[in-house]
């Protein structure tokens, strides 16, 4: 199993001595609270259009630089109304919405007018307009059948089916964030890094494979952040961040417990162990020669050790997944099965599938957490039987593994998917619709897709969550997963920083980030 380095991988990484310089960056030798800071990234900037972001990174820019009608509050899920005035469930299928008047976007660009809210919902929601490309996010305005314009200010948004995640994932997330149509109209394509919002942050600076930096927006209308400036830094490599951190250049980071641990003694710094809503699972293809085989599925499971491999990855911090959604999540299978290592039983199994001299690839990301699980899985393994050929690979190839004609190709494989604070967003990966997209165990479920379906529109707490419940049975019942870990989110900053995101840390809030003694 080799590991390589790309030159644009290390050059982003090894960049880090030079940011302090180049981007105007606190002096290492300044001490105690200040308003300027400088946060890091693990993945580089690329669109700050919402309808186009392309993960989490790109998505915390957004949620400062734009209103939503509604936001999470402070360190937690629930929402809160942000540009909207005032919201009213008019209908199963009906929303309507009033905007706080003199929402004024930047760079002149008028004010926010019920119009803007209509352009910015429907553009991903709608099949797009001549000469325009559908959004990634297209699927969370699934079954919006049009914004009605009432008023300068007010508006309707009609469905074409009740939502029972419209406001958490849909309204209250990034897919809610309202742009200005007529910058979007006139930039075009540079909208991407030429943002243009209400919020609390606006984009003032922004470079490829560096980073970018938001600067307080004097004509927003909420409370004032406590930070005049963010200054956002990409550097891939956390031993490189681990520098960064002792020298003072950068003041926050999120890092795996493995690498966050020494950095417990430093003085001045303060490291904080959070739950988090990403998922990871060891997943088997189920069309492919003996896995196809619930008994050989089954013998697999049996055969690994997922304490052992969550010690391997994770120096035992991370906690222990047993079902799909983790336990902060709606829906969570509290008595879902604690799967025990049992070689004899895996022997068994095999042997009455008749499989022996077993020998499968397991497809990994090239990082240290799953390269050291797999090699725990591949040695767990060989005691049942069954040899591993470990295959560690690069980002780019590896994302692309399980799409298309290619996904048929898999056996095992280590996945790692963000989660948000509703369960039809986890489970939307696993129907059958998904088949060679994202749902690389390929396995195909009538009674799951039905159960998906029509928790997605269950408007009553109690029946839906027994429908969740009752899906992630019928993914253990497959046996084509192993659940690993929800993981565990390593913040690492300032000991008078005091930083504020929706649990779980998929979701940063800048705007709320204060300052301490």
């Amino acid at each position: 199993m080799s590991i390589t380095i790309d030159r644009r991988t290390f050059l982003a990484g090894t960049a880090t001595a030079a940011l302090t310089a180049a981007w105007g960056g606190p002096a290492l030798a300044q001490q105690g609270p200040r308003d300027k800071i400088t946060v890091r990234i693990d993945r580089d900037l690329a669109n700050l259009d919402p309808a186009y972001r392309t993960g989490p990174w790109d998505a915390n820019v957004c949620r400062v630089v734009y209103q939503r009608l509604m936001k999470q509050k402070v360190n937690s899920a629930e929402l809160e109304l942000d540009a909207a005035e005032k919201i009213d469930q008019l209908s199963p299928t009906e929303i309507g919405f009033t905007l706080k008047p003199g929402l004024m976007f930047t760079d002149g660009y008028g004010e926010m007018t019920a119009e803007d809210v209509k352009f910015s919902f429907e553009r991903m929601g709608l099949p797009p307009k001549e000469g325009q490309k559908e959004s990634p996010y297209k699927a969370d305005w699934g079954g919006l059948k049009a914004v009605e314009v009432t008023g300068k200010y007010t508006g309707k948004i009609v469905l074409e089916k009740p939502r029972a995640n419209i406001f958490t994932t849909v309204i209250g997330d990034v897919s809610g964030c309202i742009v200005s149509k007529a910058a979007v109209e006139k930039l075009g394509a540079d909208y991407a890094t030429k943002p243009v919002g209400t919020g609390p942050y606006r984009l003032t600076a922004i470079e490829r494979q560096r980073g970018a930096t938001l600067t307080r927006n004097p004509a927003y209308k909420g409370p004032a952040p406590a930070l005049q400036e963010i200054a956002i830094r990409f550097i891939s490599d956390p031993r490189t961040t681990d520098l960064a951190l002792r020298s003072g250049e950068i003041d926050f980071a999120i890092l795996a417990p493995a690498v966050a641990e020494p950095l417990k003694s430093v003085a001045g710094l303060t490291v904080s162990e959070q739950p988090s809503i990403a998922y990871v699972w060891l997943g088997m293809n189920v069309e492919k020669g003996p896995l196809a085989d619930l008994k050989v599925r089954q013998a697999i499971r049996l055969g690994l050790d997922v304490d052992q491999m969550l010690a391997a990855g994770y120096n035992g911090k991370a906690p222990r997944l047993n079902t799909l959604l983790p336990p902060q999540i709606f829906g969570h299978w509290k008595e879902a099965p604690v799967y025990k290592r049992n070689v004899a039983e895996a022997k068994k199994l095999l042997a009455e599938a008749g499989v022996s001299g077993l020998k499968l690839k397991l497809t990994i990301l090239n990082q240290p957490a799953y390269q050291n699980m797999a090699l725990v899985a591949r040695a767990l393994l060989a005691e049942i039987g069954v040899t591993i050929e470990v295959d560690a690979q690069e980002g780019g190839t590896y994302w692309n593994a399980g799409n298309g004609d290619s996904g048929k190709n898999l056996d095992l494989f280590l996945l790692r998917f963000n989660g948000k604070h509703d369960p039809n967003f986890i489970m939307q990966w696993f129907v059958s619709g998904q088949t060679g997209t994202w749902n690389w165990q390929r396995w195909q479920n009538k009674d799951y897709d039905a159960l998906f379906a029509a928790a997605a529109v269950e408007l009553d707490p109690a029946k839906r969550g027994e429908m969740v419940v009752k899906a992630q049975q019928l993914m253990d019942q497959s046996a084509a997963f192993v659940w690993l870990t929800n993981e565990v989110n390593v913040l690492v900053h300032r000991s008078w920083l005091k930083p504020a995101g929706v649990p779980g840390w998929l979701d940063w809030q800048y705007d709320s980030w204060g300052l301490g003694a």
